[in-house]
Formats: structure tokens, sequence, C-alpha cells
């Protein structure tokens, strides 16, 4: 099914299929269809249909297998944290598929300028707070099937990344060069020491997003929705802001030393007071910036693995570009270490 991908969301037996248990938890709750289903989004992991109902539009998403635990995980968010989170009609788990209701508007569609960032200084303090909270729940988390990546299992993560030469694309024309493979194995040593430092603060591991921007959050009524927790694990919460500092990177063209990102670190930051010292955070803070580019390659793995050679080949720069990433903070951190 998964190395179908894009194909089987748009094969009529599978819309039809889809499309009947749509209906019938529409029949169930009592609402009332009021138009034609219309597919809005096809990605080989996933896809999204729209139905309008006498409720208003509801929304249906689907994924590949190795991100079912979203739909199961995104219920028990919604439960918990209603104020911020889907509101959930119906979920088939073992499918992952979910039916939930408009989340408002996107959060870039109201990001027309620089200035407009702030809405990430309102929403930051509400995401740190989901994940103070769900500190208390790991257990639970890991049993719905969200991926465990906590700071202790990603050295062994790391050599079983390295092993993959196909998901590096070494030598290929946009893939890893022999020599940053060998620079990376050489960093294997540090990536534990990294590890084991972050690991020294008080701060818990809990759930992390893994792809926190401006398309994932929507905005309604003064308030904010996280949405698409298909990419989540447990792991150390700083990792968190790499998604969204990489997206306003691009999206405004901010350099990496943007007045903005230190704003926006210091309103997250400002959460976790009670774990540790302002100074502290800000190590630590440090210590996850450099660890984040990993972490956002695992996030890339279940869904590579679910492709053909063909789709597969769509995204071959992806993880090279990352762990490019890490070398470059690694080398960024031993720079300003000699200098001072």
């Amino acid at each position: 099914m998964d190395h179908l991908g894009g194909l089987l969301w748009t094969q009529q037996s599978w819309l039809e299929q889809a499309s009947s248990w749509i209906d019938r938890e529409l029949h169930q709750q009592s609402i009332k269809q009021i138009g034609s289903i219309k597919q809005l989004r096809v990605r080989h992991w996933s896809t999204i249909l729209q139905v309008p109902t006498s409720v208003g539009s509801l929304y249906f998403k689907a994924v590949v297998s190795d991100l079912a635990y979203e739909a199961a995980l995104t219920q028990a968010l919604s439960h918990r944290y209603p104020h911020c989170m889907p509101q959930i009609l119906a979920i088939v788990r073992e499918q992952g598929w979910l039916l939930m209701h408009d989340g408002g508007m996107m959060l870039r569609e109201t990001l027309k300028t620089e200035d407009d960032i702030q809405h990430w200084e309102n929403l930051l303090p509400i995401y740190a707070k989901v994940q103070q909270d769900s500190a208390r729940y790991l257990q639970e988390l890991l049993e719905l099937g969200v991926p465990d990546r906590r700071l202790a299992s990603l050295p062994a993560k790391f050599q079983q990344l390295l092993a993959d030469t196909e998901i590096l694309a070494l030598n290929h024309s946009c893939g890893l060069s022999l020599l940053e493979y060998q620079c990376l194995q050489n960093k294997a040593d540090l990536l534990v020491n990294l590890c084991e430092q972050l690991a020294t603060f008080g701060i818990p591991e809990t759930l992390h997003h893994g792809d926190l921007h401006d398309k994932n959050v929507f905005f309604s009524n003064e308030q904010y929705m996280f949405f698409d927790w298909g990419d989540s694990s447990v792991t150390h919460p700083f990792f968190s802001l790499h998604s969204t500092y990489s997206s306003l990177e691009k999206r405004f063209n901010l350099r990496k030393n943007s007045l903005w990102f230190k704003q926006l670190r210091k309103c997250y930051l400002d959460e976790w007071v009670e774990y540790e010292t302002k100074e502290r955070l800000e190590e630590a803070f440090e210590l996850a910036q450099q660890l984040s580019p990993i972490l956002a390659i695992l996030r890339w793995l279940p869904v590579l693995s679910s492709m053909d050679a063909t789709n597969r080949n769509k995204y071959i720069e992806a993880v090279p570009d990352l762990l490019r990433e890490f070398l470059s903070m690694i080398q960024k951190d031993d720079d300003h270490r000699k200098d001072l």
C-alpha cells in the first residue's frame, strides 16, 4: 500500500472507501453533507479531503502506515488540550484516518510581513505549556505509537543513518561527498557527547511536534490551533524551534542572527524558567540547535522508506542537506570556542 503513495489516494476504489466511512460517521453524528467531497491535497505520504456539511467544512486526512499514529495522538491531544488542538469527530486508528472540524485560517495567511512574526511570540508559550504537561504522559504517548527519539537513543540512530548509503545519496551529485561522509563518521563521538551534555539539564523530554511552522498552525477566534502531528516524536523539547526558524528564515529572508530569532528564543525559554536558570536554558538551547538537524532527518526517514526509488529520488537532497547543516553548526561551535 505505502509504496503506491500518492497514487493510492487518487484511486477511485480508495476514494469510495474513504467516502463511505465519512458518510457513516456523519450519519452517526447527525451531520448532513451538503456538497461534493473535494480532494484538497495529495502528497506521497498523505491526502486531505474537504467535506462540506451542515456544521461547516470538515476535513478528512489519511497518511501512510508509518505515520498512522498521528490519528490517535491528535485525538488524545484534542481531549487533553481542546483550546489549542484540532476538534476531532472520528478516527480509524489502524489506518491513520482523521475526520476533524475546520481549524480556521492558516497562520501563513496572516503572516504577510516580517512584523507579523509577533504571532509566534503569542503561540510559543502555549506550545511550551503543552510540552511541559505532556512530559507527564510519556508512556501513554509511546503506547499510541509516537516514535521514541529520546537523547539516549540518538547515537544508535545516527550510526544506523550513516550505514544507509542510499538515503545519504553517497557520491550522487546531490548527495554527500566521501569527504563529508568521513567527517560525519568522525563526529559520532561528538554527537554522543552532545546528547550526554543536553541530558544533564533539568529539562524533561516530552512531545516534540517535528514540523512547527506557519502552515501547521491555524488561527481562529483569537486562538491558535496546532495541526499535523505526523512528524512528532518523544524527545527533547528544545528541538521544536528548528522548523520554526527554518520556515521564517526562508519566508522573510532572515539571517541566522536576526533579532527576531533571539526574541522568539527568549519568549519560548521564558516558559521554562522553573526548570533551569536563564543562563543554563540558553546553554541547553544552543546544544539542542546543534542536534536539531539530526531530529529533522529522523522525521524524514519513515516518509522516505515508504517510497519507491523513483519517488524517493525527488527528495534525494533532504537528508544530505540536513547533515551538512549539522556539520556546519558543529564547525561554527568549534570556531566560537577557539575564539574564546
